[in-house]
């Protein structure tokens, strides 16, 4: 049993194991319920600290976004820089993209010539182009997530 089931449980097992031992050893009714209290203030509490971590984490996760995107417009902006250096991000992009939707071609159109050079292997590798392309898309065209936006909890 993990241990937010253990908390959380369908009646959080955990709290009301608790509460029925304070029971026990609580004589009158006012420290009943001063423990009551205290057991509920310690909930909420709890809650509380996972909310201003999933905060954190978010803003974390937004201002290394920021950053890469200033990195890459210093990058691109400064003049001592060549042309490769300038423009290498967007090169390998544009190389990624284009044998990620190569692949996919290849797949679609022609399956039957895979079956001898190890189709497992390609199919590997365009998971792998396709994780990249989809980052490139973040990178390039902005996240779906913006500073007010929830970022799902794992």
């Amino acid at each position: 049993m993990t241990m937010k089931n253990l908390i959380f449980g369908r009646q959080g097992s955990l709290v009301a194991s608790v509460g029925n031992i304070l029971d026990n050893l609580t004589t009158t009714k006012g420290e009943k319920l001063q423990l009551e209290l205290e057991l509920k203030k310690a909930e909420y509490q709890f809650q509380s600290d996972a909310l201003n971590q999933d905060v954190i984490r978010q803003q974390n996760i937004l201002a290394d976004k920021q950053s890469a995107r200033q990195m890459a417009t210093a990058i691109q902006t400064s003049q001592t820089n060549g042309r490769l250096n300038r423009n290498i991000s967007a090169f390998l992009a544009l190389i990624t993209t284009g044998l990620s939707f190569a692949l996919f071609f290849v797949i679609l159109f022609f399956p039957a010539s895979l079956e001898d050079r190890g189709k497992d292997i390609i199919i590997y590798i365009l998971g792998v182009l396709s994780a990249i392309v989809t980052q490139v898309f973040s990178f390039y065209f902005g996240a779906s997530l913006s500073p007010g936006d929830k970022i799902p909890s794992s």
